[in-house]
């Protein structure tokens, strides 16, 4: 029996509560399992993106200048290139899985106005040798 002023909640919403909890202590579980690594909270993840930026590129210094040319040189009236942050993961994709990924991208507009270019540079950088492996076209475009 039901007492006087309480009432019961069917249980369809009692479930539907449930399944909105799960699914919000899942989707933060899933991005910090998933998101990429910050550079400056792991020192070889750090030490990773630094190699890849400083690195002599064909038609700069260094690779980070080369692709602020390419950002420069693909600027047109009314359109600004944009380039995403720069991101560090463990590798992964190899048989070896050693070292990290390093990843940038960049948006470039095209020739018409509501068209746009999308470029990912992907490198491999394996620490201990300090080499690193141009794994997307553009990346190894930029390398000497």
């Amino acid at each position: 029996m039901e007492e006087a002023g309480k009432r019961t909640r069917p249980r369809i919403v009692i479930w539907l509560e449930w399944a909105a909890v799960v699914l919000l202590i899942g989707g933060v579980a899933a991005y910090i399992f998933w998101k990429p690594l910050n550079p400056m909270s792991n020192p070889k993840a750090a030490e990773a993106l630094a190699i890849v930026q400083t690195h002599a590129a064909k038609s700069a210094p260094t690779i980070r200048q080369a692709i602020d040319g390419v950002m420069l040189a693909n600027r047109k009236p009314g359109r600004t290139p944009s380039m995403g942050d720069w991101t560090v993961r463990p590798n992964d994709r190899t048989i070896d899985r050693q070292g990290y990924l390093v990843k940038v991208e960049i948006r470039l507009p095209a020739d018409q106005s509501d068209r746009w270019f999308e470029w990912q540079y992907l490198w491999l950088v394996r620490l201990p040798t300090r080499e690193i492996v141009p794994l997307s076209r553009p990346a190894a475009e930029l390398m000497p």
